[in-house]
Formats: C-alpha cells, sequence, structure tokens
C-alpha cells in the first residue's frame, strides 16, 4: 500500500512539473505571436508576393520571368544612383557617427544643471517629419541657387544629417550612461584622463549601440526616397536614388515586375547587414552577471 501511494505521489510531482514546463513554454509564445503576427503580415507575405511578382509579363516586359533581375540592372539610371546613394554612405554617414559620439561623450563627462534640456535640445529635430525639414532647409538656402548634381547631394545630405543626428544623441547618450560607475572609477584610479577613458573604456563598452546605429544608418540611406522626391522642383530626377527607380518602374511605366525585382535586391543588402548584426555582434546577447 505504501509502495503504491509512493507511486501515485510520484506521478503527481511529476505531472505538476510537466505542467510547470508547458506553462513557461505558452507565456513566451503568446507574448511573441502579436510580433510574429506582425511580421508575417508586413514582411513575409509582402516578400513572398513580390517574388511571385517578379516573373509576370509587363507592358514593358512582354515576356516576363526571373531574368527581369537582369533586365532592371542593365538601366542606365541605376549608375548614377549608385553615386548618390554612395555619396551619402562616404560622407554623411562616417560624419553622423564621428558626430553623434563626439557630442554624447561630452554630455556624459561634463556634469551640467542644464543636461536634460540638451537631450530635449537634441531631440526635438528628429521629432520634425522629414516633409516640414526639406521644406524648412529649401526656404533656409532660397531659391536663388542653381541647381546642379552635387550641391543636390550635399543638400540632401545636410537634411538627412540635421533630422537624424539629435535622436542618435540621446540614443547613445543614454548607452553611455548605462556603463557601471565602477568600471570608470577603476579607469580614473589607473591614471585614466577623460580622453583616455572615452577612447580605451566608454568607446569600447558601447560597440554594440555604435553598430546597431551605423547599420541603421546605411540601411535608410540605401532606401532613400522622400528628401529627393520633395526636391522635384530643382534638378532633382525622378531617379536620384534606388527606390525612386523602383517607383517609377511602378507607377510611370506600369512595369510592376521591375520596380518589385529591384526592391527585392534592395532588401538583400539588408538583410545581409541584419545577419552580421546578430551573429558577430553581441549586441543580443545576454550580459553576464557576476
Amino acid at each position: 500500500m505504501e509502495h503504491y501511494l509512493d507511486k501515485n505521489w510520484i506521478k503527481i510531482i511529476y505531472d505538476f512539473t510537466v505542467s510547470v514546463r508547458r506553462k513557461k513554454r505558452v507565456v513566451p509564445t503568446l507574448m511573441v505571436l502579436p510580433y510574429l503576427l506582425l511580421m508575417s503580415f508586413c514582411a513575409i507575405v509582402p516578400v513572398t508576393y513580390g517574388v511571385l511578382e517578379v516573373p509576370k509579363p509587363s507592358f514593358v516586359n512582354l515576356t516576363g520571368g526571373y531574368d527581369t533581375f537582369l533586365k532592371v540592372l542593365q538601366d542606365f539610371r541605376l549608375g548614377a544612383a549608385s553615386l548618390n546613394i554612395l555619396f551619402l554612405l562616404l560622407i554623411f554617414v562616417p560624419l553622423m557617427i564621428v558626430t553623434v559620439l563626439v557630442i554624447s561623450l561630452l554630455m556624459d563627462s561634463v556634469e551640467i544643471r542644464a543636461n536634460n534640456v540638451m537631450r530635449l535640445v537634441f531631440l526635438i529635430p528628429a521629432l520634425i517629419p522629414t516633409g516640414v525639414a526639406v521644406l524648412f532647409w529649401f526656404a533656409m538656402v532660397g531659391p536663388e541657387v542653381i541647381w546642379n548634381s552635387s550641391n543636390i547631394r550635399w543638400f540632401i545630405g545636410s537634411v538627412i544629417f540635421s533630422t537624424s543626428v539629435g535622436g542618435w544623441i540621446v540614443i547613445q547618450y543614454g548607452s553611455l550612461r548605462s556603463i557601471p560607475e565602477e568600471v570608470l572609477e577603476a579607469g580614473v584610479v589607473d591614471g585614466c584622463n577623460r580622453f583616455q577613458l572615452a577612447w580605451r573604456l566608454k568607446i569600447p563598452l558601447i560597440t554594440r549601440y555604435v553598430a546597431y546605429m551605423a547599420i541603421l544608418l546605411v540601411v535608410n540611406t540605401l532606401q532613400i526616397f522622400t528628401e529627393p522626391n520633395l526636391l522635384l522642383s530643382t534638378k532633382v530626377t525622378t531617379d536620384w536614388s534606388f527606390n525612386q527607380i523602383a517607383f517609377s518602374y511602378a507607377f510611370s511605366y506600369g512595369d510592376f515586375s521591375g520596380g518589385t525585382a529591384i526592391s527585392l535586391m534592395l532588401l538583400l543588402p539588408n538583410i545581409i547587414l541584419a545577419l552580421l548584426f546578430a551573429y558577430y555582434t553581441d549586441f543580443l546577447r545576454k550580459q553576464q552577471r557576476a
């Protein structure tokens, strides 16, 4: 009888343990489910539909087929658009990263009473819609400017810089404030001055956040559309950027297959950057606590 009761209690404990484990699995699943539904609706379904749309014939490409990718790559406008995007990537992305790091490090190194006000001042430009920022810059420059491809690049880069740098300063300032005070105190004890603290301790400790910022800046530059599209009254053409070319394929020429092909090719570097970020940085890894 006692042996039977022992087996019964073991079964009860086992069933309870299994139910607890199932609940632990159910709760995270329920929390992730809304994101999975949104990702399916906003990402997986559109990409799948785009892949199926590419081989369909259009008024421009009567034969259709997946060789549409090769046909759109032969478009002469992609060369000029590549130079425009490359200019932004080589000039304004590094300038943005350096400016954000310098100002956020200065704010973190100097304790002043108006620190909260300064963060608000930096954050306000990031809250301004891109269209408003373009119109503001256009009014500041004035109608007397003789537009050409060079100064249009600088103009668009300036709009992107002014609307993005403030928000990233606040984000990187927050990452700097998350550094344990004990680490900085140990650096001071070892004889580090403020510059050495910033270069040898602070920047290495926020490398993951800097990488995150750099990847998003590159992605946003590759996908730029609003800024040049709002400047069509100048010498900005409808094929200044890759997204504009895809838009003109779809809505000017009625070639949805060609526009979809360019959009899918733009997705490829974003996926590569996301994979590099996920597997070759420690941003998503849980920090080990002592």
